[in-house]
């Protein structure tokens, strides 16, 4: 018997939302006293929306196996010997039979449904409530709403990523449920057009519902740049307001909605919200999010997240404890085939994230100033990287190849290469953008995502591995 449990916290507060037993889609609230008292004060609902970002941060999901786990052993990220525990060789290897491994695909598949439920139940409960109710009116409660929807829109798009194959196989097959009521017992496996339109449905809603407050009550609180993302900012309405640039604001959701279009094939709307993204905020606009210069990559004070291009990102105070808890004397995680990442006859600063014992600075505690420790709680979840790369690929793919490279360049550039990419062939160009996804994040588990949708080999030096019919996990047993 499986239970998912949610604590949604508050300052003094630790209240147990909802429960399941068995399946994740028998969802009861095990407290109905607690319940209704959680929802009766406005702090209620942003102790409720905190709470699902905290779960959001557990090792089951964007704390460990959608990061630098499972994703990322999947994308031979890790050098496959007994320096990485035996789910993780299992991942490397596409043995989803492995004991071990199914345990921990089936763990993350129910903590996603348990904070999807949760999402749902907040909504449920924003609909009684009037606008007035919330201390800063209209704004506030429709931000809850918006985040809301938008992360369960991410958790269903992140499902169906791990468990679909490849979308350039055009299959139909149902796979995922997309669950958007709450309770419920039971939801169908939906074709991936389907479930793909649900949620692009979801983050165009959310991405109207978070406007108001992220482009005009608290604007700033969206513009300040790393300072903001690293110290929040005060905030007459209080904390909740704060740290905008780490949560699913309006920016974030106009990526994802990106990241979701290209994945479904639609280049049209792909680019247009990744070309809305790039001229808006990036460098070539606002600024509002920039890259990290090289000087702050090169030292022991290093941004080891290279936090200032982090569109979304989540938070786990206990990350570098965690880490260390789980790694003990045993796992050390080297990294595969660094040296042909990074060859030293190329510049690039990236390299300087790579630790003299082959590992990744990413995960290792930092010291120094304020900015370098303040990384170390950070789970990079979208960067404005990826949107240089969503934009130029679909470019590339309309045929503006010119357009396409001077991007793709531009990000290259931006991480201290000093040559100029020119190869506008299909397997040169795609090569070298697979390769880009592996520099820029590695050890955040989203290479093999990408290799997988575009069904194409991972090459690690010499060695050729095959994507496709492999890198699929089965649903968990009793799910289907």
């Amino acid at each position: 018997m499986k239970k998912y449990l949610l604590n949604i916290s508050m300052a003094v507060l630790s209240i147990t939302l909802i429960s399941s037993c068995s399946k994740w889609l028998d969802v009861q609230p095990i407290d109905r006293v607690s319940d209704e008292t959680l929802f009766e004060t406005p702090g209620g609902f942003r102790s409720a929306l905190n709470g699902i970002y905290q779960t959001l941060a557990k090792p089951e999901l964007y704390g460990r196996q959608l990061t630098w786990g499972t994703l990322s052993a999947m994308g031979q990220d890790y050098t496959i010997n007994t320096k990485i525990p035996t789910d993780y060789q299992m991942a490397a290897n596409s043995d989803f039979t492995n004991v071990d491994l199914k345990t921990s695909v089936s763990n993350t598949w129910g903590t996603a449904y348990n904070a999807i439920a949760n999402c749902n139940k907040l909504l449920n409960e924003l609909a009684k409530k009037e606008d007035g109710f919330f201390l800063s009116g209209r704004s506030e409660r429709n931000l809850i709403k918006g985040e809301a929807l938008a992360i369960r829109a991410l958790l269903h798009f992140d499902m169906v990523r791990i468990f679909s194959v490849s979308p350039a196989k055009n299959s139909q097959e149902p796979i995922v449920p997309y669950q958007d009521v709450y309770p419920a017992h039971f939801a169908m496996a939906l074709p991936p057009a389907e479930i793909i339109k649900r949620i692009t449905d979801d983050l165009n809603e959310a991405q109207n519902l978070v406007a108001e407050n992220d482009t005009l009550v608290n604007k700033g609180l969206l513009s300040g740049g790393l300072n903001t993302l690293m110290g929040g900012s005060s905030n007459a309405s209080g904390i909740f307001f704060t740290f905008r640039m780490n949560r699913l604001n309006y920016v974030a959701i106009h990526g994802l909605l990106a990241r979701v279009y290209l994945y479904a094939g639609d280049i049209p709307n792909a680019k247009k919200e990744a070309e809305y993204v790039y001229t808006r905020f990036g460098p070539a606009g606002q600024r509002w999010w920039t890259f990290t210069p090289e000087y702050n990559t090169n030292s022991i004070l290093r941004y080891q997240k290279l936090a200032d291009d982090l569109i979304l990102a989540f938070y786990d105070p206990q990350l570098i404890t965690n880490i260390n808890n789980f790694k003990g004397v045993n796992y050390s995680f080297p990294l595969n085939d660094a040296t042909s990442i990074f060859p030293a006859t190329e510049r690039d600063y990236r390299r300087n994230l790579v630790s003299p014992d082959n590992t990744s600075y990413k995960w290792i505690e930092a010291n120094g100033s304020a900015y370098q420790t303040q990384q170390n709680t950070i789970l990079p979840v979208l960067r404005l990287s990826e949107i240089y790369l969503i934009y130029s690929e679909c470019l590339y793919r309309q045929g503006n190849t010119s357009d396409a490279l001077k991007v793709f360049n531009a990000l290259r550039n931006a991480r201290g290469k000093s040559t100029t990419f020119t190869d506008v062939s299909e397997n040169g160009y795609y090569g070298e953008l697979l390769m880009e996804y592996r520099r820029e994040f590695i050890t955040e588990g989203q290479t093999i995502l990408a290799h997988k949708r575009l069904n194409r080999p991972m090459l690690i030096g010499t060695k050729r591995i095959e994507v496709e019919n492999r890198y699929t996990p089965v649903v968990p047993e009793g799910e289907r």
